[in-house]
């Protein structure tokens, strides 16, 4: 670690001298989505195993989304990651540190850049740190409205920030409060109870989606969290037909937000999106529905990243660590690191230039 923090100071001196872009970040999480389908596409040893995969309708999910190539495959699945943000940007592969495997372990190593030995699970206790929400909202000097959050599991109010109020969240079943909400917004809100999940704690990632692209017209946050979740959901409800189907959905709400970001003259070239998941998944068909200590898989994950300061590398042999994420969003807002503590994982160096 002391000559990778060595390295990192090297390539900041050098980063220094070149203008920073970046003026907004996005950082958007999706549930563990494995690396399996993210690099490969739809996983055959899955597909071809019967009640084990729980596909209700194989032939049609086998016309949509299988290729004889894993990268045909993971094209037809994901086509504007693998099209537009991976060419554009960089992607890691990436690792979790946490021994747990599971949500809130995960989004805690995300958004603090360590590992925290309170948050053992998904237990009810609010984040005992500063995250880098927190973090970004006291660096640059802004509005709690200027700092958001709009997550489909409910349990992210828990999470995403230490002291309730500090910035805006709108977590699960929530609709937005009326002082900051517009005709877009209420529709919304009204319609995530018309068209509930079967999980009384996680919302439509499409409600959460929406919301969030409404509140970015409306309020022009510099800082943006979105954690989309039915991927995670629908593994777990051994559906491999609806996981599947959930990040291809997962993949267009991609496209929607970047095409929407570039059309808005305040983030068009100075905002930079960072892409992630919290955990991954067992690697079998007996164990790709669940994750934990006891599944082997778990800790493998991948980041991606693109923006006006990141070069257009693609995806890149360097490792990464999901708990290098936090420093990333700082640095690329031109905050210090150091702000997250000295226990906090250094910034991912291929973020910048």
């Amino acid at each position: 670690m002391r000559c990778e923090r060595f390295l990192f100071c090297l390539l900041l001196v050098a980063a220094e001298a070149l203008p920073q872009a970046t003026e907004n970040v996005v950082l958007i999480t999706v549930d563990g989505l494995r690396h399996q389908e993210l690099f490969g596409g739809m996983d055959a040893t899955i597909l071809n195993s019967g009640e084990k995969a729980g596909i209700e309708t194989l032939e049609s999910l086998r016309a949509e989304f299988w290729r004889e190539s894993p990268e045909e495959r993971r094209e037809i699945l994901m086509p504007f990651f693998w099209n537009e943000l991976v060419p554009n940007g960089v992607l890691l592969r990436s690792r979790i540190a946490n021994p747990h495997r599971n949500s809130y372990p995960g989004y805690s190593e995300i958004l603090t850049g360590q590992i925290l030995p309170e948050i053992s699970g998904n237990i009810d206790l609010q984040m005992p740190i500063e995250t880098v929400l927190d973090i970004a909202r006291r660096g640059l000097s802004v509005e709690r409205h200027d700092v958001a959050a709009f997550t489909s599991w409910g349990h992210f109010s828990w999470i995403v920030e230490h002291q309730r109020g500090n910035i805006f969240v709108n977590a699960g079943y929530e609709k937005i409060p009326p002082a900051l909400a517009d005709a877009e917004m209420d529709r919304w809100g009204a319609l995530q109870f018309e068209m509930r999940t079967p999980w009384d704690s996680v919302r439509h990632n499409a409600v959460t989606v929406g919301l969030a692209l409404s509140y970015l017209e409306a309020h022009r946050p510099r800082v943006l969290f979105i954690a989309l979740d039915e991927t995670d959901e629908w593994a777990h409800a051994r559906r491999y037909d609806r996981t599947v189907q959930a990040i291809r959905n997962f993949d267009e709400s991609l496209r929607t937000l970047w095409t929407t970001l570039q059309s808005i003259e305040r983030y068009r070239d100075t905002t930079t999106l960072v892409v992630t998941t919290d955990h991954g998944r067992g690697r079998t068909p007996d164990d790709w529905t669940s994750h934990g200590d006891d599944v082997e898989g778990c800790d493998e994950t991948w980041i991606a990243i693109i923006g006006p300061d990141t070069p257009a590398s693609g995806p890149t042999a360097q490792p990464a660590r999901n708990a290098q994420v936090a420093a990333t969003l700082l640095t690329l807002l031109g905050l210090e690191p150091s702000e997250l503590g000295p226990e906090s994982d250094l910034p991912i160096a291929a973020a910048r230039r």
